[in-house]
């Protein structure tokens, strides 16, 4: 991993984001590129087609403002060793993102997943990060809360175990064994989606070893909803983070079917890795 997507709209959510991703960096001697989706203004004179002179006021005070709030930014303490580069875009949020990840090829998106209305332009990072996750190609972390002193010891990969999903968990393979962390690989089950605990943690136990796996287990963890069974197997496990795999438009598998990955991310104090599963 040597290159980290920042989309920041300056918000204290989109500052847990940085100091996240800073800590990342630190630890795979990344880089990381901030990024700021600017909505210009666009007046119609009715006279003369165009911009006006106050859509070039108003577009100079937000350029300004931008560029202050960068300023501030990037002279964050934990920013101080950290190989960094600020961008500004002005194409809508997901365009932006997904355009700059392909053109740098991101490795990782950091994003919280909440942003802030009072910005000078209206720039939301949290009504965006949903679709971001579900249809980015490039692995995309988020955060709700400030993580204070990330170790990333234990690592809960929560999934169906079925078709689709190697490719992509190669990925979170690759993470986990540079950070040497432990993998909690779990299996939640409902009264709505019952399995045998005996044959699945068998597919999990292949699973691991087909994937080369050393520093992992694995759990079958019954629970009211698979949401409050990845927060509450997370809580119990002492993660520090949990990692998904989203289908994307074509339907999340069958156990994270509507918006589970959604709801996890918005509602756990943990960061949350979304990684779309392979499109072959």
């Amino acid at each position: 991993m040597k290159k980290i997507l920042v989309p920041t709209d300056f918000s204290k959510f989109a500052l847990n984001a940085a100091k996240l991703a800073a800590n990342i960096a630190k630890k795979f001697d990344a880089r990381i590129y901030f990024l700021h989706i600017v909505s210009m203004p666009q007046y119609e004179t009715g006279i003369i087609p165009g911009q006006s002179s106050q859509d070039v006021a108003e577009g100079l005070f937000i350029l300004k403002k931008v560029k202050m709030d960068f300023e501030k930014l990037i002279s964050q303490d934990f920013l101080k060793g950290v190989n960094y580069a600020t961008a500004i875009q002005y194409d809508g949020v997901y365009d932006s993102v997904v355009s700059q990840a392909k053109k740098h090829d991101i490795d990782l998106i950091v994003m919280g997943t909440h942003g802030t209305s009072g910005y000078v332009n209206d720039y939301f990072i949290g009504s965006n990060t949903d679709k971001i996750v579900r249809l980015s190609d490039t692995p995309v972390l988020t955060t709700r809360e400030e993580v204070v002193n990330p170790k990333f010891d234990k690592i809960v990969f929560a999934s169906h175990f079925g078709d689709g999903i190697g490719n992509s968990f190669r990925k979170i393979a690759e993470m986990a064994i540079k950070l040497e962390a432990n993998i909690d690989l779990v299996r939640i089950i409902t009264r709505d989606d019952f399995y045998f605990s005996g044959p699945m943690l068998d597919a999990m136990e292949l699973f691991a070893k087909e994937h080369g796996l050393s520093n992992y287990n694995c759990h079958v963890y019954a629970a009211e909803s698979v949401q409050i069974g990845i927060n509450e197997f997370a809580h119990r496990r002492n993660a520090d983070m949990i990692t998904t795999i989203t289908h994307g438009r074509r339907g999340l598998a069958r156990l994270f079917n509507g918006s589970v990955t959604s709801d996890v991310m918005k509602s756990s104090p943990l960061p949350v890795l979304s990684i779309r599963a392979d499109k072959k």
